[in-house]
């Protein structure tokens, strides 16, 4: 087999593996020969292979596919390890040092269905000052109230902030949005902004502004923070912030 075809070959299980991410359901053949284009015994040879090596979960009820347990693996292996924490570490600790503030980097977090969920996975800090309950790398905390959760809980699928709307938000501090209805048109502002702001939502007297990190298939990756004390924040026009912010972003877009 000529190096050529194997490039195809690895491009169309590749397809596959992206529709049925974006599809965000069981598929069937039929689904993914339509999605991709690809006829179906080329989908079905795919499938094959790719659930053999767990890739590919098949439902034996009604014969349908999802991405299998191996991504999982996988998934877990690249946020231990995340490279994008090496690609914007420098440019994020300058933004840290200017300001004399905290940097923090989130990633969602699904492993709650109650409740939106989100890991923190870098923090930088040149505040004097140390909030009482200042969040570490490896921490699992609330969206809601967080402005890295709530940007990120602006470009969840409408599907998953239903799921989590069967359940109250829990309130942290006194400003905290408990409201689902008040929390959904703010993340619809959110999402129109470019950029979240938590004052006092998740801790009192501290402030967070934050920014998205969209991948190349418009789906939520991470949020990246400027943290500190209320009145410490404030001292800075907001979009001053954004702005160094997003400069961070960009360098993760040359990567992604």
């Amino acid at each position: 087999m000529s190096e050529n075809v194997k490039i195809q070959a690895l491009d169309k299980a590749l397809d596959i593996i992206e529709f049925l991410y974006h599809y965000g359901k069981e598929a069937s053949i039929g689904n993914i020969s339509e999605g991709t284009g690809l006829c179906g015994s080329t989908v079905f040879r795919q499938l094959s292979t790719l659930k053999a090596r767990g890739y590919i979960y098949q439902n034996t009820e009604n014969s349908k596919y999802s991405l299998g347990l191996r991504f999982y693996a996988l998934g877990s292996y690249v946020r231990e390890h995340l490279p994008l924490i090496n690609i914007i570490a420098p440019k994020a600790e300058k933004i840290a040092e200017k300001y004399g503030q905290t940097i923090y980097v989130t990633i969602p977090s699904f492993d709650s269905s109650m409740c939106a969920q989100q890991m923190i996975v870098y923090r930088k800090s040149f505040g004097l000052f140390i909030a009482r309950n200042a969040a570490t790398v490896g921490m699992i905390t609330p969206s809601h109230a967080a402005a890295t959760g709530k940007c990120m809980m602006a470009h969840y699928p409408d599907e998953i902030i239903r799921q989590y709307e069967q359940f109250p938000l829990l309130r942290l501090t006194e400003k905290t949005i408990t409201d689902w209805t008040m929390l959904k048109a703010e993340l619809k502002s959110i999402k129109e902004k470019g950029y979240a702001l938590d004052s006092e939502e998740e801790e009192e007297g501290q402030t967070c502004i934050a920014v998205p990190v969209i991948d190349s298939q418009q789906k939520i990756m991470a949020s990246i923070s400027l943290s500190g004390q209320t009145k410490s924040i404030f001292k800075y026009p907001v979009n001053d912030i954004v702005k160094d912010l997003n400069g961070i972003v960009e360098e993760i877009r040359r990567f992604i």
